[in-house]
């Protein structure tokens, strides 16, 4: 099955112009992201997690009042200053800080993923993206717990609303050594659910794909991966979804190969 696996990894890599898996992917990686691009209106549902600061009489410090009532006229404001602003809770601060890190090649990714929580938690969902980028980048041993909690709190309410780049973000950061740490089944339950809603397919996909690269990378794979792996190919491949279902299929039909062939 090895050898199977890594004929598939490379088969892909070339049919749909990914990098070399082995290299981008660790061994627990449970999905391969951005296989095949969703439709793009599911990236757009959007959740008010927190209202955020909402007016200017919600902040203690008089200083912070007359920043807000200042940024939110026009006014010109530091990036220390917004970054004030978007500790206070103001989402639209957040989302100027963000831009401004974003622009500066030694920003830190976690203060990207952090602000931009911040920014996506009052519903500016247009920073979603940089947010799960910058996530990707996340040591979770050194994240702060505070943080993570943060990326959770507005992640999962857009998954469950039907979000396919949340959904995707909550399958990649589960599990053991990963940002989120080990997948209760709570979660696991549900995920499974919004598979199911969503119908295209795409994440099982992705996590098969995952499950074919762990075979490829080990001389001894746990046993039950090839028959998950299978699972979830037979799942996608019934999608609505021609690329996923035409991908999924043809992967069914070469891990079946050698069994045919007596191999």
């Amino acid at each position: 099955m090895r050898c199977i696996a890594v004929a598939l990894i490379s088969l892909l890599s070339t049919v749909l112009g990914l990098p070399a898996l082995a290299q981008t992917q660790t061994q627990t990686s449970p999905i391969i992201p951005n296989l095949i691009a969703p439709d793009a209106s599911t990236n757009l549902v959007s959740v008010t997690v927190d209202r955020g600061l909402t007016s200017a009489k919600q902040l203690r410090s008089a200083d912070l009042r007359r920043l807000r009532s200042s940024f939110h006229e026009g006014g010109d404001v530091s990036s220390s200053e917004l970054r004030a602003l978007a500790n206070a809770g103001d989402g639209l601060a957040a989302q100027r800080y963000v831009r401004i890190l974003q622009a500066n090649e030694q920003a830190n990714a976690s203060d990207i993923a952090f602000f931009s929580a911040i920014a996506v938690g009052t519903g500016r969902i247009w920073t979603m993206g940089p947010m799960i980028e910058a996530m990707h980048l996340l040591d979770p041993a050194t994240e702060p717990s505070d943080r993570v909690r943060k990326y959770i709190s507005v992640l999962y309410p857009h998954a469950w609303a039907g979000n396919a780049r949340a959904l995707e973000a909550v399958v990649a950061f589960n599990g053991e050594g990963r940002l989120f740490g080990p997948l209760s089944q709570t979660t696991r339950d549900r995920i499974s659910t919004e598979l199911q809603k969503t119908g295209d397919g795409r994440i099982e996909l992705g996590i098969a794909m995952g499950l074919l690269e762990r075979i490829a990378a080990s001389d001894n794979p746990e046993p039950d991966l090839q028959e998950q792996a299978r699972d979830l190919l037979e799942r996608a491949g019934g999608s609505g979804h021609l690329a996923v279902a035409t991908t999924a299929q043809n992967l069914l039909r070469l891990i079946d190969a050698p069994r045919v062939d007596g191999g």
